[in-house]
């Protein structure tokens, strides 16, 4: 392995040398008389061009925006969830549409370009749309430059739009959990609404379920990664939760095999008939604001009130990341109060 030595000869002068290995052989290369953070800076370019075995710059790959976009795509559709994929096939037409339908190089692209663009978005899009959107860019030209058609992210030294501190997420309180309930006994969306109270899950995770997921023998069912949002499997146990698995034992056999769909047997329901109807049907109960993912915040916040450890959390409902879960741990400040007085002094 490389590395980096500060060599002083008899005379007092001092350089900077790499040693390295060629096979059994040692080898050195003397970057010269310089400061050492000049000669850490030529070290980590020695050891990117030794990867590449040679030295000097590898030759990039000339490449248009629009021949890339068609590339990650494809690549996207294996690595990413199909709703991300959607969404950023969304942020890629303006996009593309404003840099000559995407006959520009990649390597062409200037940081103030990106500005501009960002300025000319704005008229159609929201401040905090235009971040989302920025930073599905930024990732998509990491990809470009994990693939070697660019050196540097044109999008790494652009800050987000900074924002006022958006509304915390509502969600239902459990009397409000209690009338909605009652307010749907005998209603097509009962068990299924039910489901995503009893489950934190997004909207389509139950709408992909069949019978081969659940296990009554083990008590658990499974959210497959080709439907879950991280792409990883998420274990959902009923254990220790009768509601939940009275919910599924009740449950009507349907011959498409999946759980919930339309009494009638008919096809499945869309995602987009299941969050416009749970929506009306939350208007018609009295709660206009709620959407079907006030009950994946419902589910999140109670646990968080509850006590139940962050970490925790974050494993039953599939966040990627604890930041994302530090997020509802705002939705109890009365527990968080709480549990500022057990302080021990």
């Amino acid at each position: 392995m490389p590395f980096l030595w500060k060599r002083t000869y008899k005379s007092g002068k001092t350089v900077w040398v790499i040693y390295y290995r060629v096979g059994k052989k040692q080898k050195s290369k003397v970057i010269g008389e310089t400061d050492k953070r000049t000669a850490e800076k030529a070290f980590r370019k020695f050891c990117s061009e030794l990867a590449d075995k040679k030295f000097g710059l590898k030759e990039l790959e000339q490449k248009t925006l629009a021949g890339f976009i068609e590339e990650y795509l494809e690549f996207a559709r294996n690595e990413k969830a199909v709703r991300t994929v959607e969404r950023e096939e969304q942020i890629l037409k303006p996009f593309l549409k404003y840099f000559d339908d995407g006959n520009i190089y990649l390597h062409e692209f200037q940081i103030r370009d990106l500005r501009t663009y960002r300025t000319v978005r704005l008229d159609a899009i929201s401040e905090e749309t235009m971040n989302l959107e920025f930073r599905h860019l930024k990732a998509i030209f990491n990809t470009a430059k994990s693939f070697r058609y660019i050196l540097e992210n044109p999008f790494a030294t652009i800050k987000p739009i900074r924002l006022p501190q958006s509304d915390l997420p509502k969600f239902f309180e459990l009397e409000d959990i209690q009338r909605i309930r009652e307010g749907l006994i005998g209603d097509e969306f009962e068990t299924l609404i039910d489901f995503y109270f009893l489950t934190g899950a997004r909207l389509r995770e139950p709408l992909s379920l069949t019978w081969d997921d659940v296990d009554f023998k083990r008590k658990f069912l499974v959210i497959r990664s080709v439907h879950a949002k991280s792409k990883k499997h998420r274990i959902i146990s009923f254990e220790d939760d009768q509601r939940l698995s009275d919910l599924l034992s009740n449950l009507l056999r349907r011959e498409d095999n999946l759980l919930f769909g339309p009494s009638n047997g008919s096809t499945q329901w869309t995602y987009w008939w299941v969050s416009r109807r749970t929506s009306l049907k939350f208007t018609e109960l009295g709660f206009p604001w709620a959407t079907i993912h006030t009950c994946r915040h419902t589910y999140i916040s109670h646990l968080i009130m509850a006590g139940v450890p962050l970490t925790t959390v974050q494993y039953l409902v599939g966040h990627s990341s604890i930041s994302t879960t530090l997020k509802y741990a705002h939705l109890a400040p009365k527990h968080k109060q709480d549990m500022a007085g057990k302080r021990p002094y």
